[in-house]
């Protein structure tokens, strides 16, 4: 397979490279390397470094197989090695070529060592020499180096050294697994011994103040905090060698913030000064990490049935670096003891506390999924009872319909013609201080309560007037040169404006709006718009009597058959619920209006005169219910939906 054009001729960089090949020191140094290397990449590149000059390579490049569906797999860079500074294009274009070089040799499970380049000036050829890597006799990634040599035999030679490297792949792979396994078995032993530390508490507070004092011990931890929930809140309950403390200083409050920051985001908060934190929000840890002089914060919640019951915070000095995977270790500890610390806390209470937990505890199971057809029978029991007596029991049926108060016989006070507002009549305060009127003030007949602009009809009587006067003197003039007819033309003149100047005069005495009756202002706030134009006919004020109340019912037209004069209903207003009074239907209007998708039709009803309330006010509402008759239980449960079944399957 030739791929003429992958590479480039090796620089000045990668001779220096194939002349380390020589030096045996130079190779012990990199498996050195590679037998101490912490992770997947690091190991990969010094992998690929030493295959390189074992070959005298002047290219190479990792990649980790990711399987895919049926036999189809990709190929995910992890490392390349290309010391002659090359563009990002150039490097990308090279895996690329790398990638279709690789994959037949993954495809058919083999080595290979792949011609992809001619003879340059020294006669040697290029070749693409590449090993597959092996975890467990499984291929996990490929290691492909490019170099020249002479011919395809010295190639194949070259390869056996790249497979001799390739071997500590495999080393690698056990190692981390021998690391693994150790780190479990330390977890399993830290929840053992943590678990005898709070199994052999008594109580749930000496337990929790045993497991913050092992924790601190085994993780290193200056100080170990354990908060449980209580309602939304998470409360300090231990703290790590302290056994009394007080919960409103700052510190608690900060550790009950930080421990909150835990519950909201339901995963571990770790926020290390160096770099290590998680990626999740840290703004409380940190806030406490600064407060203690940069320590490390971690957070770990403690789970019961999936469900957050409480969180333990560890801090730690700077210096101190916590580990991922004890971290982990820890995490996973504390979760295994949580269900035995719920234990303890639930038991661990006042007897009245247990008894409500109780209660709560056998309504769930009530109504739970457990013990079905026990409470299939007990259902089907209460229901054949329910059938026998429900024949000999009628209770009251009501009609229930939202209600507000509305004033008897209000009247109406309207602009006499088109105006513009001038003055609003004033009222004196308790405390004797002239102000305009507001709803709300009481008026007592004839007194002014609006004024409607008149300068623009003084201006015109004025003018009218000294017309008239112009045509009286007229007149006389041609009374005196005995001008009949010019004096009786002049005498009309004079009468018409006359007549104009009384129907001005007339205007503007109606321009003064008075009460027409004594009671309260119940609509009209005029105070800011002075100036502002009024038609004939526009309502300005609303005057009536606020405690000669009626009750105004909205009652939904599916119900209206059952509406009747004469019915009597109790009422209780949004304002005063626990007031329940008494009323009479006495008219009902049989037009119908339109609100929220369907008709209601207004129904009026008297209050008893001896439940009156000085405390009510028009517009005030609530909700109230009409006696009907007596009806069968069974119909006023279903007879809703047995309309709505009928009117649905009928249409």
């Amino acid at each position: 397979m030739v791929a003429s054009g992958i590479v480039e001729e090796p620089s000045s960089q990668e001779t220096s490279v194939q002349a380390q090949s020589t030096g045996g020191g130079a190779r012990s140094q990199l498996v050195q390397k590679l037998l101490d290397a912490s992770s997947l990449p690091q190991f990969m590149n010094d992998l690929l470094t030493t295959q390189a000059i074992t070959v005298a390579g002047t290219e190479a490049a990792g990649f980790l197989i990711e399987q895919g569906g049926e036999s189809a797999f990709s190929l995910r860079p992890i490392a390349h090695i290309r010391p002659d500074g090359s563009t990002a294009e150039t490097r990308t274009a090279a895996l690329n070529a790398f990638q279709e070089l690789v994959r037949p040799c993954i495809q058919q499970g083999k080595d290979g060592a792949i011609e992809v380049g001619g003879p340059n000036d020294a006669a040697e050829m290029q070749f693409c020499l590449v090993t597959l890597l092996r975890a467990d006799a499984n291929v996990v990634a490929v290691s492909a180096v490019i170099t020249r040599c002479m011919n395809l035999e010295r190639a194949k030679q070259r390869l056996v050294s790249m497979q001799l490297v390739a071997g500590y792949f495999e080393l690698f792979t056990l190692r981390r697994v021998a690391e693994q396994s150790k780190t479990v078995a330390e977890t399993h032993q830290h929840a053992m011994q943590l678990s005898t530390a709070v199994a052999t508490a008594e109580g749930f507070e000496s337990a929790a103040m045993n497991l913050c004092n092992e924790l601190a011990t085994r993780a290193g931890a200056t100080r170990v905090s354990m908060g449980w929930m209580k309602g939304r809140n998470i409360r300090v309950r231990a703290l790590s060698h302290t056994e009394e403390f007080d919960k409103k200083q700052e510190l608690i409050v900060l550790l009950e913030k930080v421990m909150e920051e835990c519950y909201d985001q339901d995963q571990v908060v770790q926020y290390d000064p160096n770099g290590q934190s998680t990626d999740n929000v840290t703004r409380n840890a940190q806030a406490l990490s600064r407060k203690e002089g940069g320590h490390g914060v971690l957070s770990l919640p403690l789970r019961r049935r999936e469900e957050i019951v409480g969180v333990v915070t560890l801090e730690f000095l700077a210096s101190h670096q916590l580990n991922p995977n004890v971290s982990r270790g820890l995490a996973v500890a504390v979760e295994l003891l949580a269900p035995q610390l719920y234990d303890r806390h639930q038991n661990d209470r006042w007897l009245i506390t247990k008894t409500a937990v109780s209660t709560k505890e056998t309504a769930k199971m009530l109504i739970g999924p457990k013990h079905t057809l026990g409470k299939i029978i007990g259902v089907l029991v209460a229901a054949g009872l329910f059938i026998l007596v429900q024949g000999f029991w009628m209770p009251m049926y009501h009609v229930s319909a939202p209600f507000q108060f509305a004033a008897i016989e209000p009247q109406t006070v309207s602009a006499p013609y088109d105006g513009y507002i001038g003055k609003i009549g004033r009222t004196e305060d308790e405390n004797h201080v002239s102000r305009k009127l507001k709803p709300g003030d009481r008026v007592k007949a004839g007194d002014v309560l609006l004024e409607l602009d008149t300068m623009d009809m003084k201006t015109k009587r004025a003018e009218a007037q000294a017309e008239m006067q112009s045509q009286l003197k007229e007149a006389e003039k041609d009374r005196g040169d005995h001008k009949p007819a010019e004096m009786q033309i002049a005498l009309d003149k004079a009468r018409q404006a006359e007549a104009q100047m009384q129907y001005l005069q007339s205007q503007i005495d109606r321009a003064i709006i008075r009460a027409p009756r004594d009671g309260q202002i119940l609509k009209g706030d005029l105070e800011d718009k002075l100036g502002a134009p009024v038609k004939t006919g526009d309502p300005l004020f609303e005057i009536g009597a606020p405690e000669n109340l009626r009750v105004e019912l909205s009652v939904s037209d599916r119900d209206m058959l059952d509406i009747k004069p004469n019915q009597t209903g109790r009422f209780a207003t949004n304002a005063l619920p626990d007031g329940k009074y008494d009323f009479t239907v006495d008219r009902i209007i049989p037009l119908g209006e339109p609100k929220e998708g369907g008709n209601v039709f207004k129904v009026y009803g008297t209050i008893n005169a001896s439940q009156v309330s000085e405390s009510w006010r028009p517009g005030m509402a609530g909700e109230a219910r009409v006696n009907v008759e007596r009806r069968r239980i069974i119909w006023i449960w279903t007879h809703r939906l047995v309309d709505f079944l009928k009117l649905k399957l009928w249409m």
